[in-house]
């Protein structure tokens, strides 16, 4: 009988069938993940505007893992939206606009060459274009103890970034000061260097700079110097919480007068948008001070800072 083969032929057709392309059977798979609500994509909005992107961003990253795709591309169109707006800013602006200032005043303490409380101010001003990064700072400290000046040191300098490709700059740096009780009259330096933003991350920045510089000093006991030397910067700038900064800055200046190191590491504390108070703590060494001065001064300062 020929009907066992049919029956046999049949079955294996019809499994031949069952799993052809385009026939099969679909396999249940996971569900598509749920769309991201509302309200988050509202907050990750105003995150972005102000200034919060990341740490929001996390946080709705661990409210909502299964949307984590849809967060991680509204947070690259938001950022990527954010720096066309700024690249367009910046192309437009005046050689007068788009400055931000600091100003601060506050008290200090000393030791080295003098002794001493007394009061200082300072102002700062930067601007950032598409090719440039400018920083103006002046900083003043003064004391009168019995009716005499035991402390009187004033200094400006300017530091300008020059954008290459990639993190590279040109480092442009101008710095003068003058420090009575230091045996300074006049103290001024130009440098031209090659410097590196080694992290370049929104809550941390790093750059490193060297290049050769030109050295002029005056003393008030001893002959006037002119010196060439090697100038080696770093500058730190650490976003620890949003209301909270730390930031570190050192200069060194080798060469065969007087080599000189100075540092300055500061933690400033937003107390609100436009006022913060700040803590710093400066280093200042020299490896040939003048006849009679000592090599190292520290001073520890607190102020109030107005940003503008």
């Amino acid at each position: 009988m020929r009907i066992r083969p049919l029956l046999a032929a049949s079955l294996v057709l019809a499994a031949a069938v069952s799993v052809a392309p385009g026939r099969a059977s679909a396999t249940p798979g996971p569900p598509p993940p749920p769309p991201l609500p509302p309200e988050v994509a509202r907050m990750l909005e105003a995150a972005a505007a102000s200034g919060q992107l990341g740490p929001v961003a996390d946080v709705a990253r661990r409210a909502y893992p299964g949307s984590a795709g849809e967060i991680d591309a509204r947070v690259a169109d938001l950022r990527a939206r954010a720096e066309a707006e700024r690249a367009e800013r910046l192309a437009s602006q005046r050689l007068y606009q788009g400055w931000t200032g600091e100003g601060q005043a506050g008290g200090f303490v000393s030791s080295g060459n003098t002794e001493d409380v007394g009061v200082t101010a300072g102002l700062s001003f930067a601007k950032e274009t598409l090719r440039w990064r400018h920083d103006i700072k002046l900083a003043s400290e003064y004391q009168r103890s019995r009716g005499a000046v035991s402390k009187e040191r004033y200094a400006a300098g300017y530091a300008g970034q020059w954008k290459l490709n990639g993190r590279a700059f040109v480092a442009l740096a101008l710095s003068g000061e003058r420090d009575r009780f230091a045996g300074y009259k006049s103290r001024f330096s130009e440098s031209v260097g090659i410097g590196y933003r080694l992290v370049d991350r929104p809550d941390l920045r790093l750059d490193v700079q060297a290049g050769p510089a030109l050295r002029q000093i005056s003393y008030y006991n001893a002959p006037d110097e002119v010196a060439f030397a090697g100038r080696f910067g770093s500058d730190l700038s650490w976003t620890l919480r949003p209301e909270l900064v730390l930031t570190q800055n050192t200069t060194a200046f080798l060469d065969s007068v007087s080599s000189t190191l100075t540092s300055t590491t500061a933690l400033t504390t937003r107390l609100r948008n436009d006022l913060s108070a700040r803590t710093a703590f400066d280093l200042r060494m020299e490896s040939d001070p003048p006849a009679g001065r000592k090599g190292t001064d520290t001073t520890l300062r607190t102020s109030l800072v107005y940003s503008f």
